[in-house]
């Protein structure tokens, strides 16, 4: 590290969209240029989108140029997210990176944190033995490697990857909830920091139309742990007329429009995909829906919503209730309540006044919470 340097690094599994990290990591390049740095990303793999995710970065090299970078070269090394023991290695061999870190994936072979069995979130601690063991309970879909490789992943590499991320000498997360998980696992609690993220509020400005019949929008990747098959299952109960749209795309995305036809709901959902301005959809709708299954470290898509006065109903699941109050800029009920959530998305819809209190409350609190000048004051403090 040097002090006349103004290069950051980014090191990642992904070069591209692949849903909240990936896209974190664009908007952080992208403000750091804005105000003079320059940035540098350093990726395993491309993936969804390439050629306008590297757009982000003033550079982008892969893993076979590890060797011809040095520490010294730049003013900060983050490192978001790596999947391979072996190449961790590598990187901690060269860099001391502050990690951020925006997963369970470092304390939870299968990354959701939560049981096989039923679903249920789990709170425990890693330990080899039974994380790698529950694991491995999967259905028969995610065996397409093998079960050597899968055996080798969750009982070896995934204890490789736990210990060697022990080893960084400072933490980023986005929520005391995160703090909390990093600390229950072992990470001393002065190595962490807290850094909330931040929006860039374009889109605040603009008027929310007035829709005669009322639009629900779900932003999120299309996997099992995002609650899709939730929230399905909520609207299936409302009692209540309303237009839905499903935002995002993922490895379950077919099988999800599948089970939305088997409900009767096709009707009803619009499946759109990945769209390259999700605040479009959450201007234009009166109540955003945040289904998650598993323990979310914070939780993006609900702030955006909220920045352009779109009250949020959620479950109440890992650091979603740091930034939503309930009955104050949103709903929140029981994990997995569905019936719970329908009864929320029905009582929005059906009082207006309500809905636009919500809204209001949710703006202002987004305003003055997640600035990208506080992120900035925040990220300064890493140099």
């Amino acid at each position: 590290m040097t002090s006349d340097s103004k290069t950051i690094l980014f090191i990642s599994q992904y070069a591209g969209f692949i849903g909240g990290i990936e896209g974190y990591e664009a908007k952080v390049s992208d403000l750091l240029r804005q105000q003079g740095f320059e940035t540098c990303l350093l990726y395993v793999e491309k993936a969804n989108k390439f050629a306008d995710f590297v757009r982000h970065f003033d550079r982008a090299l892969d893993m076979s140029s590890l060797g011809s970078i040095k520490e010294e070269d730049f003013a900060l090394t983050t490192l978001h997210k790596i999947s391979t023991p072996s190449v961790l290695e590598k990187i901690l061999e060269r860099f001391t990176p502050t990690v951020f870190v925006h997963d369970h994936d470092y304390f939870c072979p299968k990354g959701y944190k939560y049981y096989p069995i039923g679903r249920k979130n789990c709170c425990r601690a890693y330990s080899r033995a039974f994380c790698a063991t529950c694991s491995c309970i999967v259905p028969p879909r995610h065996f397409k490697s093998g079960l050597k490789d899968m055996l080798t992943k969750n009982y070896l590499n995934a204890g490789r990857l736990y210990n060697l991320i022990k080893t960084a000498p400072r933490f980023v997360v986005l929520s005391n909830f995160m703090r909390t998980r990093l600390t229950s696992n072992g990470i001393d609690e002065s190595k962490i920091t807290i850094m909330h993220p931040f929006l860039s509020f374009a889109e605040s400005a603009l008027q929310k139309p007035v829709n005669e019949v009322a639009k629900i929008a779900f932003a999120g990747q299309q996997v099992m742990s995002k609650g899709t098959p939730l929230f399905l299952e909520a609207i299936s109960k409302l009692k209540r007329r309303a237009e839905v749209s499903v935002i995002g795309t993922g490895g379950r995305l077919e099988d999800f429009k599948k089970l939305s036809q088997e409900m009767g709901l096709a009707d009803r959902v619009n499946f759109l995909g990945w769209v390259n301005n999700p605040m479009k959809y959450f201007l234009e709708a009166d109540i955003s829906v945040f289904p998650s299954l598993w323990q979310e470290p914070f939780g993006l898509s609900g702030i955006e919503a909220m920045s352009v006065g779109t009250p949020v109903v959620a479950f109440d699941v890992g650091g979603v209730s740091e930034w939503l109050e309930d009955g104050i800029n949103g709903l929140l009920v029981p994990e997995r309540d569905t019936s719970a959530m329908a009864n929320a998305i029905d009582t929005l819809i059906a009082d207006e006044s309500l809905r636009k209190t919500l809204g209001e409350n949710a703006k202002k609190i987004v305003l003055e919470k997640y600035p990208a000048e506080k992120f900035l004051e925040n990220f300064r403090k890493l140099l």
